[in-house]
């Protein structure tokens, strides 16, 4: 007698296959033409995405890795991905940022859109000529939600001319009137702009942010500032711009985040460890967890700020590494005409246990 297993209704499907992880589901879609077409259709890969399942992507010893953060704000052992990344050939390289999943990586022959989670590579050729080795043009990338676009901005700093690289149409184009600035670090990416610190001689930095729709600039207000040499790092934590004021002479630093439009609030600070030297400072922020454990940078090392108790937690995988940077898993691929091919992975049985983090 043979046995009909009833069909699973559309809708509870949808929300099965929402529950899984990336890839996972990419499994899936060898299942049959239905599953096929609900997990590559937009409405699935935007809801999966607004899922926000955070990971951390970093390199160390010239192999890429990626982990869940969840992991480490909660202790739990950890498995990672390694991944083999063959066109690093040069020290020039480095990391702009990320958008939904995406990955921009700068290096001397050209930019690469790169996504973590499936190991697919954009190459995007033309823009300045040479401007990694040089240290001449820095960089943002961000997602415009209105075009449905991923665009990569890059200023000269000699001149400040902008030019603006569209990922759906594979085009550069010149932007003009970028105020005149002193741009030294790549810009950071959020709700729709990028800001970058501008520092200008003898003056407290401003903060430039750029519009990715309107591709045009506006100034946003610096915090009140407490006297006495600083070091500031411009950061995103949850929703909001912040900005890391690092004090060498007090050790400590002051996290202050953007309440609204002219309106900062000095949140928290964070004393540095008690062994640390005399170089290194908070310089960038990954992720915050509801429970207010605040994952960071502290020079080379990733590590764990508890605001409950004031602890901080050195995660050892991640130890001298040149390369961090957080980005949410999606199933977005790196969209327009570039160069597009996958890249070799295997995986690494590591279980992080007990032995995983030194408390300072």
């Amino acid at each position: 007698m043979d046995v009909q297993v009833p069909a699973l209704l559309p809708d509870i499907i949808f929300k099965i296959l929402l529950l899984l992880p990336v890839d996972a589901l990419f499994r899936c879609k060898s299942v049959c033409s239905d599953w096929y077409k609900l997990i590559t259709h937009e409405t699935f890969v935007k809801s999966h995405l607004a899922r926000k399942k955070k990971c951390l992507f970093y390199k160390r010893n010239d192999v890429l890795n990626t982990c869940c953060i969840n992991d480490l704000l909660l202790a739990n052992p950890m498995s990672k991905t390694s991944i083999h990344y063959p066109l690093i050939v040069d020290d020039f390289a480095r990391m702009v940022g990320s958008a939904n999943g995406l990955i921009c990586i700068v290096q001397h022959e050209g930019i690469s859109i790169y996504k973590p989670t499936t190991r697919i590579c954009n190459r995007v050729y033309g823009g300045f000529v040479a401007p990694v080795r040089h240290h001449q043009v820095v960089y943002g990338f961000g997602y415009d939600s209105y075009t449905d676009d991923y665009k990569v901005v890059a200023v000269r700093k000699s001149n400040n001319k902008v030019k603006v690289y569209s990922l759906k149409t594979g085009i550069w184009k010149k932007v003009s009137d970028f105020p005149d600035a002193y741009l030294l670090k790549d810009g950071v990416f959020l709700n729709g702009c990028i800001h970058w610190l501008d520092y200008l001689p003898n003056n407290l930095p401003t903060i430039i942010s750029f519009d990715l729709l309107t591709e045009t600039y506006s100034q946003v207000t610096h915090p009140r500032y407490d006297e006495g040499e600083k070091r500031l790092d411009l950061g995103v934590l949850g929703d909001h711009l912040c900005v890391l004021s690092s004090y060498p002479e007090k050790a400590l630093t002051d996290v202050w985040v953007k309440d609204g439009d002219d309106s900062w609030t000095n949140s928290l600070f964070i004393m540095y460890p008690q062994y640390n030297d005399g170089w290194s400072r908070f310089c960038q922020t990954y992720c915050m967890s509801n429970d207010g454990k605040i994952l960071l940078r502290f020079g080379y090392r990733v590590c764990i700020y508890d605001s409950n108790n004031s602890s901080l937690t050195f995660v050892n995988e991640t130890d001298d590494c040149q390369w961090v940077c957080s980005f949410d898993e999606s199933l977005v691929l790196p969209i327009g005409p570039g160069i597009r091919y996958r890249l070799r992975s295997w995986k690494v049985k590591s279980r992080m246990g007990e032995g995983s983090s030194s408390a300072i």
